[in-house]
């Protein structure tokens, strides 16, 4: 008896740890997959992912910053009411990770209860993305429907808060079936989240800032009719976003495959963000000023650069972006009270006072605060405290940031650093494939991984494993990089697959000591053959080497990494190890390929490959 007592007592209290667990983590990290696999198929998840299905808005979506694992019951009810500001016939958000998150939940409960209500749920917020990317020119605002109000930035294309490169992500990683999406939805509707990311990345490319002729980086909101960078909250400025464009180009890099226009459009942008740093060798520190206020400031920093939140476009092409938004807010006719005197200022007052032609190319420091109505759209060029100064019609207004304004926003940053660093590596790759010829690539990546971790065996797309004598478990580094420590590596290669060269793109992960490679495909190598140089001053030295094969590899191939850990892109050049006899293209959208293989015809359609019954290989 005592012993059942025991057992009892110890699987409450198992439980109660289990249900503090989920409710003290936060929604974005219970939506993340961070419970661990089979969490996904418990009551506790049920519970949550039936919530969600209660509170789904009726047009499919969510609202963002809500904690659904653990809404009050007066949240709840307000949520699960039909009106209200927080009801279900309220307008659905896609910004800050919402509704696309809570359909990564959905996704895991459904493939692990197979219950065939979330799946439906999961479709539902899925027809939204499509509704809401039709109704914008390929793009998403920040909630769907739109406003009523003509000029409210909530009807933008919106890359904000990363909203367009999540949009993208998602819709990609459903069609390619990656990790949970995978065999969620049929084909049908995989076609569509194609033909919907086709048309997200065509709007990328519309609204990439064209600056004189040059194709730069993006705004944080874009309008849907000619494209042009747009205003959006008060502070947030028609320009070009360091933070925005750096998210975006870390998408636009994973993408297998690129077009020359992708390429292009890349390269450009990389370039362009070079040639306008704000400051180079510096970052920002935050400190406590001599008032005792949270502040931040500019400090040196080698090999560290910033750039501008929002950057102000010159030349012509930055008239034409200032007169639209000049004409806009005229139009639209709001004023703004000076805090201090009652000053009546109409909006188009405050921008024209405080817009500096000849400030071209540096970052605009707006501040957005009810308590300084005067400062509504006002460009401010002062990062540092600097004195108030009378403006044109006679009031003292601010010319700088303040310390709370600094330390609570990120109006500079080093979001491009990494960014550049991996654009190194992506190029290298590009060129490694566009080297390849008649072979056909097969890339080694963080974003190839298929999120399978049977055993310590990495699987990635088209069949490719990698395994290692260690046990050690997948990680990955900077820029689409695996990790690769010290070990023998073992890559289990698809049937009828032949590698004839390999290309180890990336960086020594540590700065004491180089790493190298020390052996591939049995044949082995000095310290100083294929080295990947040790870190200086913590900044990573990223290299490429491509090896061909004395013997081609069919089966496995093997390689040592020694000495150090290294991050890694490993791209693999592949001929067919039986010969493939072409027997028919069909052209057509999509392409069909139609081949013979070993005796057998096999079809490749839209990214997958079908035997003659149609079914996926």
């Amino acid at each position: 008896m005592k012993k059942l007592f025991t057992f009892i007592a110890l699987m409450m209290i198992f439980l109660c740890v289990g249900a503090q667990d989920y409710k003290s983590k936060k929604w974005a990290e219970i939506c993340s997959g961070k419970m661990g696999a089979e969490w996904y198929g418990s009551q506790e998840a049920i519970s949550v992912a039936d919530t969600l299905l209660a509170v789904q808005k009726t047009n499919g979506g969510w609202m963002k910053n809500d904690q659904f694992h653990k809404l009050s019951a007066t949240e709840l009810s307000a949520r699960k009411a039909l009106g209200g500001n927080d009801g279900r016939n309220a307008h659905s958000c896609f910004d800050n990770y919402a509704t696309t998150q809570e359909m990564r939940f959905l996704a895991r409960v459904y493939k692990k209860t197979g219950q065939q209500r979330y799946l439906n749920a999961f479709k539902k917020a899925l027809n939204l993305i499509f509704t809401a990317g039709n109704g914008l020119s390929g793009g998403w605002g920040q909630y769907w429907p739109l406003s009523d109000d003509q000029y409210s930035y909530q009807n933008y294309i919106t890359f904000n808060d990363d909203l367009m490169t999540n949009m993208l992500r998602i819709l990609q990683e459903i069609y390619e079936e990656r990790g949970d999406f995978a065999g969620i939805v049929d084909d049908d509707t995989r076609e569509k989240c194609k033909q919907q990311w086709d048309k997200a990345l065509e709007c990328v490319f519309n609204c990439q800032v064209d600056d004189n002729g040059v194709k730069a980086g993006w705004c944080a909101q874009h309008d849907p009719k000619d494209f042009l960078p747009t205003e959006g909250r008060p502070h947030e400025m028609p320009s070009i976003s360091g933070s925005e464009s750096a998210a975006l180009l870390s998408y636009l890099m994973s993408i297998s495959k690129p077009s020359e226009r992708l390429k292009q459009c890349i390269t450009s942008a990389i370039e362009w963000f070079e040639a306008h740093k704000y400051k180079e060798n510096a970052t920002l520190e935050d400190f406590t000023n001599a008032k005792g206020q949270p502040d931040r400031r500019i400090v040196e920093k080698k090999g560290s650069n910033l750039w501008g939140r929002f950057i102000q476009v010159g030349g012509e092409s930055g008239k034409k972006i200032y007169t639209k938004f000049y004409n806009k807010l005229k139009e639209r006719g709001k004023y703004r009270n000076h805090h201090a005197t009652g000053y009546k200022y109409y909006e188009y007052q405050i921008l024209e006072d405080s817009y500096d032609f000849s400030k071209e190319y540096q970052p605009i420091f707006g501040i957005y605060s009810n308590s300084y109505p005067e400062l509504f759209y006002r460009h401010l060029y002062n990062y540092d405290d600097t004195p108030d100064a009378e403006d044109k019609y006679g009031q003292m207004v601010a010319t700088s940031l303040m310390a709370g304004n600094r330390a609570s926003y990120q109006y500079l940053g080093s979001w491009l650093d990494g960014t550049i660093q991996a654009y190194k590596v992506w190029k290298s790759k590009i060129e490694a494939e566009e080297e390849a010829g008649d072979y056909e690539t097969f890339v080694i990546s963080s974003e190839t991984f298929l999120n399978e971790n049977p055993s310590y065996t990495w699987c990635f797309k088209d069949g490719f494993k990698v395994s290692n004598n260690k046990s050690k478990a997948y990680s990955t580094g900077k820029d689409g990089t695996v990790k690769f420590s010290s070990a023998d590596y073992t890559m289990t290669l698809p049937e009828g697959k032949r590698v004839e060269k390999v290309t180890f793109a990336g960086y020594d992960n540590y700065s004491d000591a180089d790493a190298y490679l020390k052996s591939l495909n049995g044949v082995t190598f000095t310290e100083t053959q294929y080295v990947f140089p040790a870190k200086v001053n913590d900044e990573a030295q990223n290299v490429t080497h491509t090896i061909k094969l004395s013997t081609p590899a069919t089966g496995t191939l093997t390689f040592n990494i020694a000495k150090k850990q290294t991050c890694l892109i490993i791209t693999l050049y592949c001929s067919d190890a039986t010969g493939i006899d072409e027997a028919e293209v069909k052209a057509g959208n999509p392409i069909t390929r139609k081949y013979l293989r070993q005796g057998k015809i096999y079809i490749d359609r839209n990214g997958n490959t079908y035997n003659v019954l149609g079914v996926k290989q």
